[in-house]
């Protein structure tokens, strides 16, 4: 029962988190017009930065996947299938 929670804890977090961290980009994008932003987020190199609003949201959702990884590691650890 446990494992089946965790699983659609987990599912529900992912997505949230990716939708979090792609909305981010897309409203940082239509700012900026930076089309490439995608890219350089990853290596923390945008031209204007985020707003603080779009910040918010893309830690948001980074935060969210970090949670499920850890909930995915906990789903394997302590309930093996």
């Amino acid at each position: 029962m446990m494992m089946k929670i965790l699983g659609l804890v987990e599912s529900a977090l992912l997505f949230t988190g990716l939708t979090l961290v792609i909305v981010a980009l897309v409203k940082y994008t239509k700012r900026t017009g930076d089309y490439q932003s995608i890219i350089r987020v990853m290596v923390n190199q945008l031209k204007d930065g985020f707003s603080l609003a779009e910040f918010k949201i893309y830690r948001i959702g980074v935060v969210l996947l970090i949670v499920t990884l850890v909930i995915r590691f906990i789903n394997q650890f302590m309930f093996p299938s």
